[in-house]
Order: C-alpha cells, then sequence, then structure tokens
C-alpha cells in the first residue's frame, strides 16, 4: 500500500461521510412532513413507538438524528420521556439498513442483473440523473429526491474508493497484527467504540469496516467486538446534543446510552462463552460486507427483543441515575428542529396553540370579573398576558431564523400564518388584562354597571366566546365557514358595540348612570371590539391563505377582504371567485 493509496483511502472516507451526510439531510427534508406526522402524535403504546422510531430511523438513514429529534421533542415538553424510549429502540434497529445498502458494493456474479446491481454501473446513472433533477427542474420536491440521488451516488462512490484503496492492507503485516489484537473481545469494543464516536455515526463506521472487509483478511473474531463497540460509541452525538438540556431530555440521552451498552453486557459474554467453548462456528470465517450487515442487524434484533419489553425499567433507571440539580431555564423551542423546517414548524404550531389555549382562558376568567371583583383571577390574568409576551417574542426570533434557512413554498406560507397569529393574540391577551384593569377601577370606586349596560355588555360577551372559540378550531382544523363566520360575527360586535355606545350617551343625559361607570363602560366597549378585529384579521389571513391559488378573481377577491371591511357573511360570499 502506497501514498496514492492511503491519499485514495483518505478521499473515499471523507467523500463516504459527506455522501451519507448529504444523503441523509435530503431525506429528512423530503420526508419532513411525514416525520412531523409520525413524531408529533406517539402514544403511550410502546409498540407503535418503536414502530415509529425504527420507519423513521430507516427513512432519515440516521438513528443519531432521530435520537437528537426525540430528546429535542422531551426538551420542549412535546413528548414525554415513557414515550421517548421505545422510539430509541426502535430508532437503534432502523439504523441498520444503511449496512445493507453498504453492502451492494460486494455484490459479484454473471449476467445483466449482477451487472446492473454493481456500484460502478448505476452509481454515475444516480449522479448523472440527481444533478439534472438537482440543477434543472424548478419543483422542490423533485430537486430533494435528486439531492438523495447524489449523496447516494458520493456515499457508494466513496465507498468503491476506500475498498480499493484497501486492497493492499491484507498485504500489510502490521494491519493484519493489528486486527488479530482486535479478537480479543475488550480491545475490539474499545476500537469500535472509539470509532463510533470519533466519527459520529454508527452507520458510517460500520460502513468502514465494510469497506476494510473487501480488503479481505478480517475474521469474525474481529468484527463481532468492534460491531458491539460502535453501537455504544454511536451515542456521543447524542450526549453532547443533550448539554444545557431539561432534566428529561438529558435522560433520554443516558436512556440511549443504557439501551445500547445493556445490549453489549447481555450479547458479549455470551459470544465469549460460546467462542470459549468452540459452539461459535464462524469466529475464523472472513467476513464480507453482506455478512457483517447480517451480523449487524441480528445483534440489533436481539437486543431489541429483550429491550422492548423492558422500557419501562430503562425509564426508571434513568430517573434514579439523573436527578435534578437546580432550576432548569425552560426552554420553548429547540433549535436543533431548525435543520428540518417541517418539524421546526410543527412546535412551533403547538406553542401558538398554547399561546391560544392560554388567552381563551384568561378571557373566560376575566369575564368573571363583571359579577364580583377577585384578585386572584386579576393575577393569573396578568400573568397570562405576561406569558403570550415571551411566547411571541420567541416564536418571532425562531421563525425568523428559520426564515434564513431553505424552505419550500409551503413552509414559507405556514410560518407567515404563525407570525401573524402569534401577534394577533398577543394584541388580545393586552385588551383582556386592559379589561380587568378597567373593571378594577369600576370596582375600586364602589360603581356597578345599570342593569341595561350589564345587559348590552352580557351580549356582547358571549359573541366574543364564540368568536373565540370559532377561531381555536380554524387554527387546527381551517375552515372557510367557520372563517366567515367570524368574518360576520365581527361586524355584528361591532354594530352591537355601536348601539351600546348610543344607549350610553342616552343614560349619561338622563343622568341614569354616572360618568366614572360610563368611562370603564366605553373602554370595555372598546376593548372588545379590538378583540374581535384581531380574530377577523386572523379569519382572513386563513381565507386568504387556503384560496389565493385559485386563480386572478379569488386573489382580487381575498385582497380585498384582508383590506377592506364588510357588511356581513352574505355580502361577503356574493359574486366571488371561490368555490365553498
Amino acid at each position: 500500500m502506497d501514498i496514492a493509496d492511503i491519499l485514495s483511502c483518505i478521499g473515499g472516507i471523507g467523500l463516504f461521510l459527506f455522501g451519507m451526510t448529504y444523503m441523509g439531510e435530503s431525506l429528512k427534508k423530503c420526508a419532513g412532513g411525514q416525520m412531523k406526522v409520525f413524531l408529533t402524535k406517539v402514544t403511550s403504546n410502546p409498540l407503535k413507538g418503536f414502530l415509529v422510531g425504527l420507519g423513521v430511523t430507516m427513512v432519515i438513514q440516521s438513528s443519531t438524528a432521530t435520537n437528537v429529534m426525540v430528546l429535542s421533542f422531551v426538551n420542549t415538553g412535546m413528548m414525554t420521556l415513557i414515550q421517548a424510549v421505545p422510539l430509541i429502540i426502535g430508532a437503534n434497529l432502523g439504523t441498520t439498513v444503511t449496512a445493507w445498502l453498504i453492502s451492494m458494493s460486494s455484490i459479484d456474479g454473471a449476467g445483466l442483473l449482477f451487472t446492473l446491481l454493481k456500484p460502478a454501473s448505476f452509481t454515475a446513472i444516480l449522479c448523472f440523473l440527481g444533478v439534472i433533477l438537482y440543477k434543472f427542474v424548478n419543483r422542490e420536491r423533485t430537486k430533494d429526491v435528486g439531492a438523495i440521488m447524489l449523496g447516494f451516488a458520493m456515499l457508494m462512490f466513496g465507498m468503491t474508493m476506500m475498498s480499493s484503496s484497501m486492497k493492499g492492507l491484507s498485504e500489510v503485516p502490521g494491519f493484519m497484527e493489528l486486527f488479530d489484537k482486535l479478537s480479543n473481545p475488550f480491545l475490539g469494543l474499545i476500537f469500535g467504540m472509539a470509532m463510533a464516536a470519533i466519527m459520529q455515526s454508527s452507520s458510517a463506521s460500520v460502513g468502514v469496516v465494510q469497506a476494510l472487509a473487501l480488503a479481505g483478511g478480517i475474521q469474525f473474531s474481529s468484527v463481532i467486538p468492534i460491531i458491539f463497540g460502535i453501537n455504544i460509541g454511536q451515542v456521543v452525538p447524542v450526549l453532547i446534543a443533550s448539554a444545557g438540556t431539561s432534566l428529561d431530555a438529558r435522560r433520554v440521552a443516558r436512556t440511549d446510552l443504557y439501551l445500547n451498552t445493556a445490549g453489549a453486557v447481555v450479547w458479549l459474554p455470551v459470544y465469549i462463552i460460546l467462542r470459549s467453548t468452540g459452539n461459535f462456528p464462524f469466529d475464523d470465517v472472513f467476513a464480507t460486507p453482506v455478512t457483517i450487515a447480517i451480523c449487524h442487524t441480528g445483534y440489533k434484533l436481539l437486543t431489541s427483543a429483550f429491550e422492548l419489553p423492558m422500557y419501562k425499567l430503562f425509564e426508571k433507571f434513568a430517573r434514579l441515575t439523573v436527578r435534578g440539580g437546580g432550576k432548569q431555564k425552560e426552554t420553548l423551542l429547540d433549535v436543533r428542529f431548525i435543520s428540518t423546517p417541517s418539524l421546526a414548524l410543527a412546535q412551533a404550531r403547538q406553542r401558538v396553540g398554547e399561546a391560544i389555549k392560554a388567552t381563551n382562558d384568561s378571557y373566560a376568567d376575566t369575564i368573571t370579573l363583571l359579577d364580583s371583583w377577585d384578585p386572584g383571577i386579576a393575577k393569573r390574568v396578568h400573568r397570562t398576558e405576561e406569558l403570550v409576551d415571551w411566547y411571541q417574542d420567541e416564536i418571532d426570533a425562531y421563525l425568523a431564523l428559520l426564515s434564513t434557512k431553505s424552505i419550500t413554498n409551503k413552509e414559507s406560507v405556514e410560518l407567515s400564518y404563525l407570525i401573524h397569529v402569534i401577534a394577533d393574540y398577543e394584541n388580545i391577551t393586552d385588551h383582556v388584562y386592559h379589561m380587568v384593569v378597567t373593571l378594577n377601577r369600576l370596582w375600586d370606586g364602589g360603581n356597578n354597571f345599570s342593569e341595561k349596560a350589564e345587559q348590552e355588555i352580557r351580549e356582547i360577551v358571549n359573541l366574543t366566546a364564540r368568536v373565540l372559540k370559532l377561531s381555536e378550531n380554524i387554527f387546527y382544523e381551517p375552515d372557510s365557514k367557520r372563517a366567515f363566520k367570524i368574518i360576520s360575527l365581527e361586524q355584528r360586535i361591532v354594530k352591537y358595540c355601536e348601539k351600546a355606545r348610543n344607549s350610553h350617551m342616552a343614560r349619561l343625559i338622563a343622568g341614569e348612570c354616572s360618568v366614572k361607570e360610563g368611562s370603564v363602560f366605553t373602554d370595555i366597549l372598546l376593548d372588545f371590539e379590538r378583540i374581535a378585529d384581531h380574530l377577523s384579521k386572523e379569519a382572513r389571513q386563513s381565507l386568504f391563505d387556503a384560496y389565493k391559488e385559485q386563480g386572478t378573481g379569488a386573489k382580487r377577491f381575498l385582497s380585498m377582504l384582508i383590506d377592506q371591511e364588510t357588511d356581513d357573511e352574505e355580502k361577503l360570499k356574493r359574486n366571488n371567485a371561490i368555490t365553498f
């Protein structure tokens, strides 16, 4: 093996690692929508969680990426620790798929089928098609497919370079001596752990071992302990990612370590016993990429088989060994999701939903102060107003960061919509709290509303409650009819408030109410109008986003809908280009 082979080997490893990373990122981007659906709807069913972890990792080709995402979900409260454990077990099994893809480099045989399956035959074709799709097609999903092809082509080309440059290693005495020493189970275990920790990937580490096997001369007596070690060393990136996270997120990383260590603790002694008694028949057999893939998958299957029924024990052990060490700063949004925009938006949407619920609960609390003053409720409403302020600051900063990344048109629309919604609800909480301050003036002065004024306010209170509920519903399930209903109800609230003001002026002139009571009354009416206005804006924006692709007529109508006031629901629907 000369200097040219060494340089070729280094270049092959670099290209292999870059191709694997690039392919994984492209797969993650392409499958982002599906991952959002899967990972955000995991239940307490361990089998379902296991299958979700398995499926997601098979798609994105990286258990580390899946486990870091799971860690981030737990860190932000989107998932519990007990839900995360089966996911991690599934992810650790799903990572074995990469070894099977890499094993294609060892395919040999005569005939057209074998020739086409060889990397030398299809890598160049994949690369060419990938460049065409990525460079010359404007459709984003197609560009992602092209990027996946390019990543896989680079991975296989790097694998070919590595294996070709390593062919002379079997003739190097030092190399053979090294692998003879690694047949010691504990040395092989340590070597595998170090390799995976340095390369930050079990898939890449197994791929390098497969490339070495193509060079010839590696026996299973060395391969098996190395695989045990690789699956422990792969946890290092997850442990690093857990730094500075919440207590449960750190427990997720530690659980990953325990799960991978448990496999070695259980099966390494079994292997040593079988080997020492001469009952392990494959010890002196030379490994190939295919048999390494079989070995890796078999080990993971056996490990998953005993870990999944015991997942609750691993969760309890993580809680016992990772104790709280002081108050953690709460994390609202995890920046680890930024690399996967669909998941980042799912996280932001969940937080906006929390802000909406907090706002609606705050409004319900505030309305009770019309009957009697309660300082506890007033404080709670104030805390909600500050909380939603914080939500808006964090979500706006997070989405601003996300907007600098490569996102699809659909994701851009979602991002803009979330910014509008959180801004509207932040303003609504300001008006709700302003109602509390206004009512405090009323009760502190020993005043109360006249029977007629209270009746007028109650009508507006009920209409506003309906609009708030409808707005929450269309946030989760967009619906044109509900959106138009909100716009119609907003107009009714405006009319009711105007009518109430005129009645108030008549009462004031007639001396039926005091000036202070009247000041409180008009201030509260203004808050109701502002709340309805913000909710109407949200409904108009949802309509615009839903129907802006229906042609110029629909666009013109919807632009007018957002920019101008309209009288009622029927007038909005009349003579427009939208199909309902």
